[in-house]
C-alpha cells in the first residue's frame, strides 16, 4: 500500500473527528451538556458523511478526468470559510428548538468542510481501486486506516489538544491541517489517474453470479441493518452512561472510539470468517440483560467498564459480519454509501424518534435485541426463521413477567428476587442462543417483561424525556418514616434531584420547608443558610439548577431568588404541586422565585 495513499485517509480522518469534540465543547455554553446535545450532533455527523459518501459514489462514476476536476474545486470551496466558530445566538426552549438549532448551528460552522472530508476516504479508494498502483487489489484496507486516524484523533483531543490549545486556536491549526489534506488529496487522485487501469464500466455484470449475489438487494438491506444497529447502540449507550456520570468529562468518547475501533478491527484484514465475537455474543446478552434489568449504576468504574465492553462485542460482532459481505472494488463507493445509511438510521432514530415516541431509553434493549437478530451465533446453518423461534421467545418472555410479578407479590428483596427474576431467564436465553432469530427474539422479549419490574424505585409516577435526559418521580418508604409518611423523590437517570414527604394516604407533598436529601439542614448548604444573621442575610439569592426546588425552603418572605434551569420539563414538574411543593409554596410566602430558561 503506498504511504502517500495511507497518510491523506489517515490525515482526513484525523481531522474529520478531531472537529467533532473540538465543535461540541463551542457548542457546551450553549445547550449544555445533556446526552442530547452529543447525539444529536453525531446525527448531523452521520447524515453529512452519508451525503459525502454518495457524492463519492455519483462522482466515482465519472471519468477520471472530471472525477479530478470536480473534487479538485469542492476540496478548494472550504478553505474560505476557515477557521470555523459558531455564529452567536442561542436555542429556544421549544421541545425541538435545541435540536433544530443544534442542526443549523452545526451547518453553517462545519457543513462544507466536514461534507469535503467525508466524501475524501471511499473516493480515494475507488481511484485506487481502478489503478494499477499497490493495493488496488484490496482498497478496503484503506478503511481500516481512515479509522484509525479518526481513532488517534479522538484520543489525541482530551489528553493533548484541549488541554494545551484554546478553541480559537484549536480552529487555526485545523484550518492548517486542512490545506495540507488539500495538498495531499490533489497528489494522490493526480497519481491514480497517471496509473489508471483500464476503465471498468459501472453497474452488476451479468457474467459474474458472485459479484452478481454480493449486490443484491438482500445483502444491501444487510449493510444497512449491521450499520444502523451499532450505530444506535453507540449513542443508546453514551446517553445511558453520561446521563448517570455526567461529571466525567469527555465520557462520550470512550463508546465512540470503540466504535471506531470495531472497525479498524474488522476492516484490516480480507474478507473471511466472522470470527470469534459472535461466539462472544450470547455471554454479552446475559451481562447487558443483568445491567439493564436490576438498573445498575454502582460501583461505577464496573458498570462503565461492563456496558463499554458488551457494547464492543455487539460493534465487533456486527462489523465483522458487514466486513465479511463487502463487495468486490467495483461496487465499493455503493458499499459505503449504504453504511452511512445505516449510520443515518440508527442515528435518527436515536436523536429525533426516540425522544418523541418514547419516555426512557427504550432504543437501547431495541438496538441490542437488533444486533442479536442480525449476527449468526452457533450453528446457524439453517438460519431460516420458524414459527417455533417466535414460540419459545414468547414462552421465555411470559416466564420472565410471571416471575417479577411473583417477586412483587412475596415482596422479596435482595439477592433472592435477582436469583429468581433473573438467573432462570437468563439460562434459558444462553441455551436458546444456537440459533439466531430464536436467540434475538428471547432477549427482546426477556428484557420487555424484566422492564415490568420498577420495585427497585418504589412506586414511579410520572415517568417523562425531554431533550435533556428521562425523568422519574417516585413515592416509596425508603426515607424510614414508618406509616403516617411517604417520600416522594425526582430522578435524572439514577441521581436524585429532590425529595419531600409526602402524606401517605393522599400522596399530597407535605412540609414544604424541610428540605431533604443533599439539601437538609446538615448539609453544607444547609449550614451556610443557617449561619447567616438577619443583618447580614443575602436578599437576592441565584441558583443553578432547579430541580424539585429543595432550596427556596430557606428562602423568606420578601427575598428574590433566581433559579436558572435548562430544562423546560423540570421547570414544569417543580411548579405541579401535586409533585413537590416547594417553589409554590415559596410564592404563596411572599418569596419572588423566578425561573429562568436557558
Amino acid at each position: 500500500m503506498s504511504l502517500l495513499w495511507a497518510v491523506t485517509v489517515f490525515l482526513g480522518s484525523g481531522l474529520l473527528f478531531v472537529i467533532q469534540p473540538m465543535i461540541a465543547r463551542m457548542l457546551l455554553p450553549r445547550v449544555g451538556g445533556a446526552p442530547s446535545t452529543w447525539t444529536t450532533c453525531v446525527l448531523f455527523f452521520q447524515a453529512v458523511l452519508l451525503a459525502g459518501y454518495v457524492y463519492a459514489h455519483w462522482v466515482g462514476r465519472r471519468r477520471a478526468r472530471t472525477q479530478l476536476a470536480i473534487h479538485a474545486a469542492l476540496l478548494l470551496l472550504p478553505l474560505g470559510m476557515l477557521p470555523f466558530s459558531i455564529a452567536s445566538g442561542a436555542p429556544g426552549t421549544g421541545p425541538m428548538a435545541p435540536t433544530l438549532w443544534l442542526l443549523r448551528a452545526l451547518a453553517l460552522a462545519i457543513g462544507p468542510p466536514f461534507f469535503v472530508l467525508a466524501a475524501g476516504a471511499p473516493l480515494l479508494q475507488k481511484l485506487l481501486a481502478g489503478s494499477r498502483l499497490p493495493g488496488s487489489e484490496d482498497p478496503y484496507v484503506l478503511y481500516a486506516a481512515s479509522n484509525a486516524g479518526s481513532l488517534l484523533a479522538l484520543a489525541a483531543y482530551p489528553i493533548l489538544i484541549e488541554p494545551a490549545l484554546g478553541l480559537a486556536r484549536q480552529a487555526v491549526y485545523w484550518a492548517g491541517g486542512y490545506a495540507l489534506y488539500v495538498v495531499l488529496a490533489l497528489t494522490s487522485a493526480v497519481r491514480a489517474r497517471r496509473a489508471s487501469a483500464a476503465v471498468v464500466r459501472e453497474g452488476i455484470p451479468t457474467d459474474n453470479p458472485a459479484d452478481v449475489q454480493a449486490y443484491a438487494p438482500l445483502h444491501r438491506g444487510r449493510w444497512i441493518a449491521l450499520a444502523a444497529a451499532p450505530s444506535s447502540l453507540m449513542l443508546g449507550v453514551t446517553s445511558l452512561l453520561t446521563a448517570d456520570a455526567a461529571g466525567l468529562p469527555f465520557l462520550w468518547v470512550l463508546p465512540l472510539a470503540l466504535y471506531l475501533l470495531s472497525f479498524v478491527v474488522a476492516f484490516a484484514r480480507p474478507a473471511g470468517p466472522s470470527g470469534p465475537w459472535a461466539r462472544f455474543l450470547p455471554i454479552g446478552a446475559v451481562v447487558f440483560m443483568l445491567l439493564w434489568m436490576i438498573k445498575a449504576t454502582e460501583p461505577l468504574a464496573f458498570v462503565l467498564g461492563a456496558h463499554l465492553a458488551v457494547f464492543f462485542v455487539a460493534a465487533m460482532a456486527c462489523h465483522t459480519e458487514l466486513a465479511r459481505r463487502r463487495p468486490p472494488p467495483r461496487h465499493l463507493t455503493a458499499y459505503y454509501a449504504y453504511i452511512g445509511a445505516g449510520g443515518v438510521i440508527g442515528g435518527t432514530f436515536n436523536a429525533l424518534i426516540a425522544p418523541a415516541v418514547f419516555h426512557d431509553w427504550v432504543e437501547i434493549p431495541l438496538a441490542f435485541t437488533l444486533v442479536c437478530l442480525l449476527v449468526p451465533v452457533g450453528d446457524d446453518s439453517g438460519g431460516a426463521f420458524r414459527g417455533s423461534d417466535a414460540a419459545l421467545a414468547a414462552g421465555v418472555g411470559l416466564l420472565t413477567a410471571a416471575l417479577v410479578r411473583v417477586g412483587d407479590i412475596l415482596s422479596t428483596t435482595g439477592r433472592t428476587r435477582e436469583v429468581l427474576t433473573m438467573a432462570i431467564p437468563m439460562l434459558l436465553t444462553f441455551l436458546l442462543s444456537q440459533r439466531r432469530y430464536r436467540f434475538g427474539l428471547t432477549v427482546g422479549a426477556v428484557l420487555l417483561a424484566g422492564s415490568l419490574d420498577t420495585s427497585l424505585r418504589g412506586h414511579v409516577e410520572l415517568t417523562a424525556r425531554s431533550f435533556f435526559g428521562v425523568h422519574r418521580i417516585t413515592r416509596d418508604d425508603s426515607g424510614g418514616d414508618g406509616q403516617a409518611m411517604t417520600y416522594r423523590k425526582l430522578y435524572h437517570g439514577s441521581t436524585i434531584h429532590g425529595v419531600q414527604r409526602a402524606d401517605a394516604a393522599t400522596g399530597a407533598p407535605v412540609r414544604a420547608r424541610e428540605p431533604l436529601g443533599y439539601y437538609s439542614p446538615d448539609s453544607p448548604i444547609g449550614r451556610l443558610f443557617r449561619s447567616f444573621t438577619a443583618a447580614d442575610r443575602p436578599k437576592h439569592v441565584g441558583i443553578v439548577g432547579l430541580g424539585a426546588g429543595s432550596l427556596l425552603a430557606y428562602a423568606e418572605p420578601g427575598e428574590l431568588w433566581t433559579l436558572f434551569e435548562i430544562d423546560p420539563l423540570v421547570k414544569r414538574i417543580a411548579e405541579d404541586d401535586r409533585f413537590f411543593s416547594y417553589l409554590p409554596e415559596a410564592r404563596k410566602r411572599g418569596v419572588a422565585a423566578a425561573v429562568v430558561l436557558g
